[in-house]
């Protein structure tokens, strides 16, 4: 099986309300995840991020936010301003039930990475600990700054399966580092009916007007959800364990996919939820192997969380000793899609240093620009979400 890699936010703190009430992490991350999609898809071509880990390793930050900058990750996040609620509800994020002997996982690790000698604020470790169950690991940011980016490398390495290096590039980390937060979240899953590669097809994929390239497509019939109006048609195609799919939306022609993306936010994916019926489909689906990677400290700012990235920042919920600031978000991703299911891996990192003042009734090939959801249908949770403009 190919690889579906994502290595995801890695957000920085360095030493230096308007919140949504009674909503549930998986409805937050999902409403993130289109909006952040809309800042994306804005730099590149093909696309793939997951949003239930940049949610993760922000989560594990909004804990220790007071005033404003709490105010500002809730409302970009969406994330409920009870911190109790907010905690205990974590957990539903990532929970798939009744797996059993089913050929698909989901793993989920989190991890705090905490300078030496330096004072975390017990409720802070304690609501990390037992509801994001975070392992902790001391370390010399201040003395050994490149062994410790050496040691996370290596506990992200470890926790995606060997699928994710080098998260934290040269240099990241640096003596004013004081608080590493990182999330690992790892997927593998195998279709419920595997594609049969002698069926496979080399056919055209439509990039633009009277522009075309050849790509390996898969083909096999399908009995799934499926939808479709004026603009597309839209599909899942299920996993092993059917709670998960693979969710595609297809534009009715390549010049619609501008449509689309303009359109696409919550309420269009919760239309589809609420519309969706049983079809039996003839899917022809190109094998695709992708990656992203991304500063996303620009993104997040424009998206309405300014303070944490300033001399405004209070992250006093996490330590008093010296001020927190957000100085880098980084994400990383990477999508392999073929005949035998997807494999996706994600990681984030939120560093923390010390602040300076500075029989086929539908058929369908998916042969022009698509965008995919990974999502859990029993809860609706989006996992991994992208786009592709070019397949090759």
């Amino acid at each position: 099986m190919k690889t579906f890699i994502l290595a995801l936010s890695f957000l920085v703190l360095s030493q230096s309300s308007h919140a949504q009430k009674e909503t549930s992490i998986i409805e937050s991350n999902n409403k993130f995840s289109f909006d952040i999609y809309q800042k994306l898809k804005k730099h590149s071509e093909n696309i793939i991020f997951s949003p239930a880990s940049i949610t993760s390793a922000i989560a594990m930050t909004y804990i220790g936010a007071k005033n404003n900058t709490f105010n500002e990750i809730s409302k970009t996040f969406y994330f409920d301003n009870n911190i109790n609620t907010f905690s205990k509800d974590y957990s539903n994020l990532l929970k798939i039930d009744k797996i059993g002997k089913s050929k698909l996982s989901l793993y989920n690790a989190n991890s705090l990475w905490i300078q030496n000698e330096l004072s975390i604020n017990k409720n802070f470790l304690n609501i990390n600990k037992q509801y994001f169950l975070s392992s902790l690991h001391f370390t010399d940011f201040a003395n050994e700054s490149e062994q410790s980016r050496l040691k996370i490398n290596e506990w992200v390495e470890d926790n995606t399966n060997k699928k994710i290096k080098d998260l934290l590039e040269a240099n990241t980390i640096d003596n004013s580092t004081r608080l590493v937060l990182v999330n690992a979240l790892y997927f593998k899953g195998a279709w419920q009916n595997k594609f049969d590669k002698e069926k496979n097809t080399t056919e055209n994929f439509q990039l633009g007007k009277n522009k075309f390239i050849k790509a390996n497509f898969m083909n096999r019939s399908i009995n799934s959800w499926y939808y479709e109006d004026k603009n597309a048609q839209i599909i899942d195609i299920p996993y092993s364990d059917e709670n998960i799919s693979l969710m595609i939306i297809l534009p009715k022609s390549y010049k619609k996919i501008k449509k689309i993306e303009k359109k696409l936010n919550y309420d269009y994916y919760i239309n589809y939820i609420q519309n969706k019926e049983r079809k039996q489909i003839d899917l022809s689906l190109p094998k695709f192997s992708i990656e992203s990677n991304y500063d996303l400290n620009k993104t997040l700012q424009e998206m309405g969380i300014k303070d944490a990235f300033s001399n405004k920042a209070d992250f006093s919920g996490i330590t008093d000793q010296e001020k927190l600031f957000i100085s880098n978000v980084i994400h990383k991703a990477n999508i392999a899609v073929d005949e035998e299911g997807t494999e996706a891996t994600a990681a984030t990192a939120v560093i923390m240093a010390k602040m300076f003042f500075i029989s086929a009734e539908v058929k369908i090939n998916i042969n022009r620009p698509f965008i995919y959801i990974l999502r859990n249908n029993a809860n609706n949770c989006i996992y991994f979400m992208g786009e592709i403009k070019n397949p090759n």
